[in-house]
């Protein structure tokens, strides 16, 4: 589905975008903005972590054509999905006192990304222009 396809290319660019604030923030302010509105706004966190599991839903059983049938975009569908977590694991980290606990997958992927943000920005960032430059190239 097509409408999978920008869908999915929005969410790798906001989160590339969430990723590389720190680095950025000062040359583009509005990153500094996006961030913002996440910690603050409980509605953005909510949003993004259940768009996130969607459109992992949807690029697991929609993928782009000539793609295989079943997990045909693997490599968005999984940062995509490591993304949704990533949130979900501010999200709990900024409510909880104590963290979530330490042996899930989620609090697992939040540190991962957590302690390698700069370079997770860039593969999202180099995910997300080679599944928008080059569509079809994006299969297993």
């Amino acid at each position: 589905m097509m409408q999978t396809y920008l869908l999915s290319l929005l969410y790798l660019f906001f989160g590339a975008a969430f990723l590389l604030a720190d680095g950025y923030g000062v040359r583009f302010p509005m990153l500094l903005s996006l961030r913002y509105h996440f910690r603050t706004k409980r509605w953005v966190r909510v949003t993004l972590i259940i768009f996130g599991l969607v459109i992992t839903l949807l690029l697991a059983l929609f993928p782009m054509e000539p793609g295989p049938v079943l997990l045909g975009d693997l490599i968005p569908l999984l940062n995509v999905l490591s993304l949704a977590f990533y949130y979900l694991y501010l999200s709990l980290k900024n409510t909880e006192e104590e963290g979530p606990n330490d042996n899930s997958v989620l609090h697992a992927t939040g540190l991962y990304v957590e302690h390698n943000r700069r370079g997770v920005g860039y593969v999202t960032l180099a995910v997300a222009l080679i599944h928008f430059f080059i569509p079809h190239f994006v299969l297993i």
